[in-house]
């Protein structure tokens, strides 16, 4: 046995809808979860017992292949020294199931004991029990306690907190929280549900992985998708609405930043990411983007894409309100999509869907309104996207749960463009090139760019009267799997490129050396009988274009499937544009 890690969830997670302090095991064939279980607690009775505390806790286990997570609650002021002494329990669990003698209590002990003295605080172990019970949320983290959201919240250091009595309580509130997850979708439609807010009048707090922005003011850049950018949103005043984008590494490393919200959209759950924190398979990772819906309040709404098994089967674990939303335009009445609209509908529930070339939301089976016409939205290419029209319906599923005046739906959805989007389903035109920038980053969501790329090829050669080269400029961060990089190899090459250029994400390399990625891109496409001259490693976007334009004539066509060095192609176009004003 072997420890991976140790950690605070320090919200609802994947485990359990409340804080836990987790160990991750790693066991050797010939390690039963049993044997794990029994040493560990042990263990760590023996640590909790020479403190004082009590020895036994109640333990949430969670195997999965080729190890286990044990969880178990405890006082969120003292989480941090319990993480300490569950990583010694681990440690000392993994000697003596390896015959070695368990470690010694000592030095272990007098550290942990400084730790509890330092952390205990029991001002805010009464501040989380009066919230709960005036029904206040409250953020925390080691630095910050806030009672509320937005305008009717207030902050306290977390050492200097007040009496709960002392509380104007009356004072304080929440504002309407939204939190997006998904395999792929989770930005667009984070920002695409901030347009669709902003044109019903709220000013909207915005966390993703291009940044953080409050109303038109960036306060952040980067990626931000965890619980501390959720925090920031919900700490400022000014926020109407908060949409958090949250990734499933931040669900998964720390749980979430809230215990409730308002609404919860889930894009979709497709093979990414397999492998990491205990996730084996696409069921288990629907179990973690599951936690922002059983999290919505009573009255709320889970909008859940219907074309996903799994996500139907998490519905009917939900307290709160369901709408289903799905891209029926092209699908059968027979469909599994279609049945489960159906049946939902039938039942008095809401759907969102296509029909006819409108986006069409409903409740029950007679109520019907038709908010906009597919083709009218930008960000689905007159429906050629229908990643796009996907990520459209879901929006409109929240908003409309949100209670959003449909006119202000219809006005969102067709005044966002790519200039609203950065980094996703942008199109620049040079000299008669087309170039193509977005993030397929996993084979799903690569798929289902390339099918657009090959409609925008088909206009571009309408255009042109020329087929054209076809560049595809495409790199994986080290984390995903040989399988999964290999299937977008694979992907790649079906769309028939005359040149691939694969980038070394070198800040994402993530365990793996440097070239593993680029290499096993070039045996893949190799093997299928892709021309090895045709085939290069680049240091940047920029290099990729570079390359890629040089020599390049009308019809061309490149496609930058991983979008990151955003502000240097930007410099890069607009420099050519200056150098050269007629292909501007």
């Amino acid at each position: 046995m072997r420890l991976v890690d140790a950690r605070r969830l320090t919200g609802p997670n994947h485990m359990a809808l409340s804080p836990l302090v987790i160990v991750e095991l790693a066991l050797e064939a010939t390690e039963t979860v049993e044997q794990a279980s029994t040493v560990y607690v042990r263990e760590l009775a023996r640590m909790r017992a020479a403190l004082g505390l009590p020895g036994q806790v109640t333990l949430v286990t969670r195997p999965h292949a080729g190890g286990v997570i044990f969880g178990y609650t405890a006082p969120i002021d003292v989480m941090l020294a319990c993480a300490e002494m569950s990583e010694w329990a681990a440690e000392s669990a993994c000697d003596a199931l390896g015959g070695r003698p368990p470690r010694a209590l000592l030095p272990k002990l007098a550290e942990v004991e400084a730790m509890l003295a330092r952390d205990r605080n029991p001002s805010l172990v009464a501040l989380v029990r009066a919230a709960r019970a005036k029904a206040i949320p409250l953020l925390w983290d080691d630095e910050l306690v806030s009672l509320g959201t937005g305008a009717r919240a207030v902050s306290f250091p977390v050492r200097a907190l007040p009496d709960p009595s002392s509380i104007d309580w009356a004072a304080l509130g929440s504002i309407p929280t939204v939190l997006v997850t998904g395999t792929n979708g989770k930005t667009t439609s984070s920002r695409l549900l901030a347009r669709v807010a902003t044109e019903a009048g709220l000013r909207v707090g915005i966390t993703s992985t291009g940044g953080i922005t409050v109303g038109t003011e960036v306060l952040e850049d980067g990626d931000w998708t965890g619980p501390a950018a959720a925090r920031i949103v919900l700490r400022h005043p000014g926020v109407d609405l908060a949409v958090l984008e949250t990734a499933r590494g931040g669900i998964l490393r720390r749980g979430l930043a809230v215990d409730s919200c308002d609404a919860a959209l889930i894009t979709n759950v497709s093979d990414d990411h397999i492998g990491l924190y205990g996730i084996d398979d696409v069921g288990a990772m629907a179990e973690v983007k599951g936690v922002i819906a059983k999290v919505v309040r009573a009255g709320g709404t889970a909008a859940l894409n219907a074309t996903d098994a799994r996500l139907v089967t998490l519905a009917q674990q939900l307290s709160c309100d369901v709408t289903f939303f799905a891209d029926l335009e092209h699908a059968s009445a027979a469909s599994p999509a279609a049945t489960v609209v159906a049946e939902h509908r039938a039942r008095g529930g809401r759907a969102v869907f296509t029909r006819d070339g409108a986006i069409v939301a409903a409740k029950g089976e007679g109520l019907e309104r038709t908010i906009v016409r597919v083709d009218a939205v930008p960000v689905t290419f007159g429906g050629a996207a229908r990643y796009n029209v996907e990520n459209v319906l879901g929006v409109v599923a929240v908003a409309d749960g949100l209670g959003l005046a449909a006119d202000a739906i219809a006005r969102g959805l067709q005044g966002f463009t790519m200039h609203d989007n950065p980094g996703r389903g942008q199109v620049v035109e040079r000299g008669g090139v087309t170039i193509f920038l977005d993030f397929g980053h996993n084979p799903e969501g690569v798929r289902a760019v390339m099918r657009l790329v090959t409609t925008l090829r088909r206009d571009a050669e309408a255009k042109t009267q020329r087929r054209g080269r076809l560049t595809i400029v495409t790199g994986s961060p080290g984390d995903r799997s040989d399988q999964e990089i290999t299937d977008v190899a694979c992907i790649l090459h079906e769309a028939g490129p005359d040149r691939v250029f694969v980038r070394e994400l070198g800040e994402y390399l993530r365990g793996r050396a440097p070239g593993d990625v680029p290499a096993l891109y070039r045996k893949t496409l190799v093997e299928r009988g892709f021309a090895p001259e045709a085939f290069a490693v680049v240091d940047s976007e920029v290099d990729a274009l570079e390359r890629a334009l040089e020599g390049a004539t009308a019809g061309d066509f490149v496609a930058v499937l991983v979008h990151l060095d955003q502000a240097e192609v930007q410099a890069f176009f607009a420099a050519r544009a200056a150098a050269d004003p007629d292909i501007s």
